[in-house]
Formats: C-alpha cells, structure tokens, sequence
C-alpha cells in the first residue's frame, strides 16, 4: 500500500469505529519533521493502541470534518470554529481499545487542545527526536525538493515543493527542526514526567516493535499485543543519490550551523 492509498483510507469511513469509551486514554505522538513518527503510527496500530495518523493536520482534519459534518462547503475557519465537535468525533470514531492515538507536530497543539481537550492523567506523551541533526535536516531538505516523504512516487497533500535549494533555506530548515524541538521539550516540561517518554529515531528504527513495545508497557501494564507481525523501520531509500548531493553541498554549513546553536 502506497501513501496515497493509506491516505485516502484514514479520510473515508474505513477506519471508522464506534467508541466503547466515551473517555479513552491519549496518545500523542510528539514529532519534529523526519523522526520515524510514521513508523511509530504504525506499530501502534499493529498493537490494536488507536488509529494513529495526523489527524490535527488540516489535510486530514477538513475532509474528515466535512464527511463526518455532512458540510461540503465546511473551509478552514469553520473547521477551528468547530474543533471540540471535531474531536468528539474523533474520540468517538477512532479510538481502539479504549486509546485513542495521533501524530502531532508542535504548530498542531492549539489545534489539538481545542479539539480533545487540556492534558489530563490519561494523556501520555511519545515524543520523537534526532541525534544526529545532520541527517534530520539533509533529510527535510530532500523531501521538500523531492515533495516524496516515504519510499513511493507519491507526494504528501499541502506541501510545497522547492526547486532550489540555498544556504537561505537551509539555515531556515535547521530554525525550523531547533525551534520545534525547542518547543516541545518546553511544553512536555510542564507534564508528569511518568507520562513522557523520550524516543530517539536511531533506537526506534533499531528495534521499532520492542522499543515501542516497552514504552507501551510502562503505561498499560495489562498491553499485550499478542502475535503480530513485527513492524519495519528504516531510513527512506528512494532519495539516497539526492541526499548524498545535499550532504556534499551543504553539510559542512549544517554542522556549522547545529554546533553554533544552543543545546535544543
């Protein structure tokens, strides 16, 4: 299955559900761009742990809310007018045994609280980061020239595709992976450290079924996943030569940059 078919999927009534929880436990996926949060989403859903995608991302939020509203003409400000009634039905709709799971980027959090509400103790935090920021921002650089996130022809909804790239961009790409990580670890600062756990892409994409499998476990001490299919993660292949170019043409100008900021 290709991007665009497991997209056009979570945006029609296939993964519908009807809660049984009219409270379910949250899990949000706290990502800055290119950290495995993809893969993450789908360990959780071969755990039978929610329906993760990104669903606060307006991609996916306004064709559900415009089917789920039975409003066609719904935009973009009716959809914030409507957020709390947005999530009701995704709290309702796609939760899975009692949990209901998202990806979330940090620009996605306001949108998020008005739709499912304020942290709470059933809220648990995964969030997802690089060490080697280097290869973070190589790779955010190769998929906005490239528009392709993962190992398919297929471009990502709603983003913009770069012609060229320059020193300007990319001093603008590493603001943007320091600003965002800065912005979480700010935030998930403020919520029960029990609730958090801090996931580094290198060690998921190592063992991505066990690393999930333990995090999981620490808050669901009944989670038993049973017999399922061990997940696959890996660094994204079809743009290999394009990230070598970037590498060659910018790297020494990335370190220079990530070493010269603050610790994020």
């Amino acid at each position: 299955m290709d991007f665009d078919d497991l997209y056009n999927r979570f945006i029609d009534s296939t993964y519908d559900r009807q809660g049984s929880t009219r409270n379910p436990a949250k899990i949000l996926i706290c990502t800055t761009p290119r950290t495995a949060g993809h893969s993450y989403c789908q360990v959780l859903r071969q755990f039978g742990l929610g329906i993760p995608t990104e669903y606060f991302q307006w991609q996916y939020a306004l064709p559900l809310m415009r089917r789920w509203s039975g409003d066609e003409t719904m935009d973009l400000d009716g959809l914030g007018l409507r957020a709390a009634v947005y999530g009701r039905h995704l709290l309702e709709k796609r939760s899975v045994n009692g949990v209901f799971s998202a990806k979330i980027f940090h620009d996605n959090l306001q949108f998020t609280r008005h739709s499912i509400g304020d942290d709470g103790p059933g809220s648990f935090y995964v969030f997802l980061s690089r060490r080697n920021k280097v290869d973070q921002t190589i790779s955010l650089l190769s998929m906005l020239h490239t528009g392709q996130p993962f190992d398919s022809p297929e471009t990502l909804p709603g983003i913009p595709t770069l012609k060229m790239l320059s020193e300007k961009i990319v001093n603008d790409t590493v603001r943007h992976i320091f600003s965002a990580e800065r912005s979480w670890k700010n935030y998930l600062a403020t919520i029960d450290s029990g609730r958090v756990a801090h996931v580094f892409y290198e060690d998921f994409i190592a063992d991505p079924t066990g690393n999930a499998r333990t995090t999981m476990s620490n808050w669901f001490p009944a989670f038993d996943p049973g017999p399922k299919a061990e997940a696959e993660s890996r660094r994204y292949g079809h743009d290999a030569e394009l990230k070598t170019i970037i590498g060659r043409q910018f790297g020494g100008h990335i370190r220079r940059l990530w070493r010269d900021l603050p610790d994020a």
